[in-house]
């Protein structure tokens, strides 16, 4: 088969599509012919050597496809599935309670197995997901890390409700895209930003109450304008260093700092002062749950939440989509089709 192969690490050029063996399952795995993969800036982090991994290396966390084969029987050949991408050990408090996003001994697709920049890919048959049927494939992928993401820092971390002036950071990424229509979702004022004037007319059409053009305007000044003063009741931050004081100067009294990336950097200072004073609370998270994501396809299904693709590449060209995504082009998914 065809596939993108990590040989070492570096700038997008390292990205080399060749041919290699077809995988072949074990025991308790399937193989998934892939119909779409998304890029996700772990794919970026991997790539550049931020998250070591075994080289050589296939990226893509991101898996939409058909069954071709299973080793369990508990799917035919043709189906049309979603892998979901973390799995853990099946024994320990955190796995037999839904958690096995965090197990300790968590297998994550496309950063400790090989992944979806392939033509096929092999995966625990327990980790596969029937596709609704009104659900594209292509569509499918573009869902698991983005929309699990976004779900696991507002619905189950910040608790999102109808009242709450949510500033999303960074509207035109994926998990900001997907963010957005979360809170809209839940009935929540969305404050977005974003890096360009197009993209500010992108976001007021995904449903953002005020957006701010980050190169054009001062965040805080705007977010205090919108909100009287006050400031907003929770903060959905990814970029790390570069925005971490301005996230923390316009959260409000009990508010929720949600972090779930570091693109700008991991290390950042706090005033604790403040923290407390305010009754405030930082949240960490992650990929949510695979129970996470078969309530999210329902959502897609209805049509209550939808991808944006951005652009979709040929698996060939998957330095090009990297490019894209480093330069922050995009405006919500880059996809990668065989």
């Amino acid at each position: 088969m065809k596939a993108v192969v990590l040989s070492r690490t570096g700038p997008p050029e390292v990205l080399e599509y060749k041919e290699v063996q077809d995988p072949r399952p074990s025991s308790g795995e399937a193989v998934v012919r892939v119909a779409a993969a998304g890029v996700n800036r772990i794919d970026v982090w991997i790539r550049s050597g931020l998250y070591p991994v075994k080289l050589p290396h296939v990226l893509g966390v991101d898996v939409a496809g058909t069954v071709e084969e299973d080793s369990t029987g508990s799917f035919r050949p043709g189906e049309r599935v979603l892998i979901y991408p973390s799995v853990g050990c099946g024994t320990c408090e955190l796995c037999v309670s839904g958690e096995e996003q965090i197990c300790s001994k968590m297998v994550r697709l496309g950063q400790h197995r090989w992944g979806g920049y392939a033509e096929k890919v092999v995966f625990p048959s327990r980790a596969l997901v029937r596709v609704p049927d009104g659900i594209e494939l292509e569509e499918a992928a573009a869902i698991p890390v983005n929309f699990l993401t976004a779900w696991d820092a507002l619905v189950r971390a910040a608790r999102i409700g109808p009242n709450d002036r949510v500033l999303v950071v960074g509207a035109g990424s994926g998990i900001g895209y997907a963010a957005v229509q979360i809170c809209k979702l839940f009935g929540s004022t969305v404050i977005a930003t974003v890096g360009s004037d197009e993209k500010v007319e992108q976001a007021y059409r995904i449903g953002a109450d005020l957006v701010i053009n980050r190169r054009r305007s001062d965040v805080r000044e705007e977010v205090m304008r919108f909100t009287g003063g006050r400031g907003v009741d929770v903060v959905f931050e990814h970029a790390g260093k570069d925005f971490w004081d301005t996230a923390l100067s316009v959260l409000g009294v009990k508010g929720r700092l949600v972090t779930m990336g570091a693109t700008t950097g991991q290390n950042v200072g706090i005033d604790i002062r403040a923290v407390y004073n305010k009754r405030q609370a930082i949240l960490g998270a992650g990929i949510g749950t695979k129970a996470d994501l078969i309530k999210i396809l329902d959502l897609f299904a209805r049509r209550r939440l939808r991808a944006l693709i951005d652009r979709t590449y040929r698996l060939s060209d998957a330095a090009e989509a990297h490019r894209r995504m480093e330069a922050s082009e995009h405006f919500g998914k880059i996809l990668l089709k065989p």
